[in-house]
């Protein structure tokens, strides 16, 4: 199944397979649709070379399936709809998206006919009959109805016939062809019958030569008016091989059409991968610098029982708040417990909003409130649960894990806080976690909007691929005991945001045992 969103006239992927020739009523289409298509009467258009086929959706139906006439090649997929409730006339479209159907391994076996797509008369016709006759339904108005009610006289069947668009103008004279070949003669006729003797014609009159040119000059004459004719009459004797080479062009041309629609497709496929890539990458530019500050500490802590490996520097700017400590914590006595208490103060004594506390009572008292996207698949964290129930349970702790035994190798899974967060530049962000190693983490605030007409997870997730969230700094810690970090709150407006973090069952697999945020 391929799931799109239709958000205004835009429609994005949620959901995209690889699709193969030949199939029929096999690939289902699905759309989620924002709140201004809830209520239109909706239209699938597939559109490849000149042919254009119409799935009728309603105002209630969100899937359909893909019509069996579509070959390899590029398609174009858009939608219109229209609002039968409204007084005046209210048409909804999109900007088609390309959708690329590769060849499949199909052999014809000329037994299965390809069943047609009806047309759109046919099927608006079949659903107001259902409409008419169906039973246990909601009573609603049907379009005919409203029609009615508008001014409309005449017969279902007028009705539909007045939807019919009218013809179109005439388009331009196209170019004149090329002349084809010449026929072979054809076979001779038979003789024709004798005809009836005619008439004796009058005598002759001999004609008077004396006033014009010799056989010789008119001859010259003609030669020089006929010979710039020839000079501009050309012929083609080898008009059997201009056909071959003709067809084997047009041959070549299709094959180059083909090459282009899979490379096409292969080209967005390669596209989609580099950018999942280049989310995840980084660098530094400054890194021998780096790898000298880095020996330096490990040479300076090298006696100390637990190694700091990136600990952020956010612990440096914290520790600095701590009244009447600096004298008693030296730079030799900073080990990973000791400032793990100074950050520990920090948060005490200050309004604060738990948005996850692992415990007994976790999934029944935060599960409503979180909610999950694994692969491109949206879920509630309860849903979720039911799939990878030892990401929470009494076998961690109630702890979220995002460890490798509950997912594949390197599964990035973007958890959304549907709560949303009154939240200032002052606000800090408090988690407490166990991290396998140290990596840069993807933590982020996205405002929330007047009006949400889809899952609050699935616009988040919108508005951070789409480089509308506020990206904090935020890094995963190498530990073996559960550390706790701040955050701050840089960068934002006061206003209310939604919380979203992304982990990875790669050597981070960090395992989440509380998450707050401090007022400011």
């Amino acid at each position: 199944m391929m799931k799109f969103l239709v958000k205004q006239q835009k429609i994005e992927v949620l959901e995209r397979e690889i699709i193969a020739s030949d199939q029929i009523a096999f690939v289902s289409v699905k759309f989620v649709f924002d709140g201004a298509w809830k209520t239109l009467h909706k239209v699938v258009q597939f559109t490849q070379c000149e042919e254009t086929y119409n799935l009728v959706l309603g105002t209630e139906g969100t899937t359909c399936l893909l019509p069996a006439e579509l070959h390899p090649g590029a398609v174009k997929m858009s939608l219109f709809g229209y609002d039968a409730e409204s007084d005046t006339t209210v048409r909804a479209t999109t900007v088609p998206v390309t959708l690329h159907i590769r060849q499949s391994g199909f052999v014809e076996d000329s037994a299965t006919p390809i069943p047609p797509t009806p047309d759109l008369y046919t099927q608006l016709l079949k659903k107001l009959s259902g409409m008419q006759t169906g039973a246990n339904g909601k009573d609603s108005r049907s379009a005919y109805e409203i029609a009615i009610e508008n001014g409309f006289v005449g017969t279902v069947a007028e009705w539909l016939e007045s939807l019919k668009g009218r013809d179109g103008k005439d388009g331009l004279p196209g170019k004149d062809g090329k002349d084809g070949a010449d026929g072979l003669p054809g076979k001779d006729g038979t003789n024709g019958k004798d005809g009836k003797d005619g008439r004796d014609g009058k005598d002759g009159v001999s004609p008077d030569l004396t006033n014009y040119p010799d056989t010789d000059a008119v001859k010259a004459l003609i030669q020089a008016a006929v010979q710039p004719l020839l000079q501009q009459v050309h012929v083609h004797k080898n008009l059997n091989v201009l056909d071959d080479l003709t067809a084997d062009e047009l041959s070549l041309l299709r094959a180059l059409q083909e090459f282009e629609d899979d490379t096409t497709y292969n080209i967005q496929t390669f596209r989609e991968a580099i950018a999942a890539l280049n989310e995840k990458a980084h660098t530094h530019e400054n890194q021998s610098a780096l790898d000298q500050i880095t020996a330096a500490k490990i040479a300076q802590w090298d006696g100390f029982g637990t190694q700091i490996n990136g600990l952020s520097t956010k612990v440096t700017v914290y520790s600095e708040k701590v009244e009447n400590n600096t004298s008693r914590i030296g730079t030799a006595e900073r080990t990973l417990e000791s400032l793990q208490k100074q950050i520990d103060n920090l948060t005490s004594g200050r309004n604060y909003t738990i948005l996850f506390q692992s415990g007994q009572d976790a999934v029944s008292t935060y599960a409503s409130n979180l909610s999950m996207i694994l692969d491109g698949s949206y879920q509630t964290m309860t849903d979720f649960l039911a799939a990878y129930p030892q990401f929470c349970s009494a076998a961690n702790d109630f702890v979220l894990s995002y460890s490798q035994e509950c997912f594949n190798w390197d599964k990035s899974v973007l958890t959304v806080c549907a709560k949303p967060l009154s939240l200032t530049k002052n606000a800090e962000i408090v988690m407490s976690y166990q991290s396998g190693s140290s990596e840069a983490g993807s933590l982020y605030l996205v405002q929330k909007p007047q009006k949400i007409d889809i899952p609050i997870g699935v616009y988040v997730n919108t508005e951070i691929d789409a480089n509308r969230a506020v990206s904090l700094d935020f890094q995963w810690l190498q530990s073996d005991n559960f550390i706790t970090t701040i955050t701050e709150c840089t960068g934002i407006s006061d206003g209310e945001y939604y919380l979203a973090w992304v982990g990875r069952s790669n050597n981070s697999h960090p395992k989440i045992r509380f998450l707050k945020v401090l007022e400011g």
